[in-house]
């Protein structure tokens, strides 16, 4: 797959992402979210562990577990079953992919760039502000198109 198709990707995916953009400023509930509707339904921890086939106590350890960010995805699927929930799981970036890429192109442009300017300068070459954001911006675009392996690692 090339750079546009990558990009019209990202942006695609983005547009969905910015749906869920208003989850970023909503906590979970202190007790974890299991534990928030159950006691929201009444229910008991025997009740929803019969619903599920689990004791009591393995549900309070479930709730525990959530707090403490130690609980399998399909533990909270069961436990969404059972409290007659849909459990849903995803990643809400705080910025724009699209952007997320471009910073990390521009990083990668700036230590080239920054070579070759210190070099420049010992041979009195050097250019000017305008000159050298015309040339990180064609670097950054060259940067994106070539897809370097290790784009991520530098």
């Amino acid at each position: 797959m090339n750079y546009w198709d990558k990009k019209l990707i990202r942006k695609q995916l983005d547009k969905k992402l910015k749906k869920l953009k208003p989850l970023l400023k909503m906590p979970a509930p202190s007790g974890g979210w299991v534990n928030a509707i159950r006691e929201g339904l009444g229910m008991t921890l025997e009740e929803l562990g019969g619903r599920v086939g689990l004791d009591r106590s393995r549900i309070y350890r479930i709730e525990q577990a959530e707090v403490s960010g130690n609980v399998k995805l399909s533990t909270l699927q069961k436990m969404a079953d059972g409290l007659g929930v849909k459990f849903v799981y995803g990643f809400v970036p705080e910025q724009e992919l699209e952007e997320m890429v471009r910073d990390q192109a521009r990083k990668i442009a700036k230590k080239r760039l920054s070579r070759v300017d210190h070099s420049m300068k010992l041979e009195l070459q050097g250019v000017s502000e305008k000159e050298q954001e015309e040339a990180l911006n064609d670097l950054i675009d060259k940067i994106l198109i070539e897809e370097p392996k290790n784009f991520w690692d530098q």
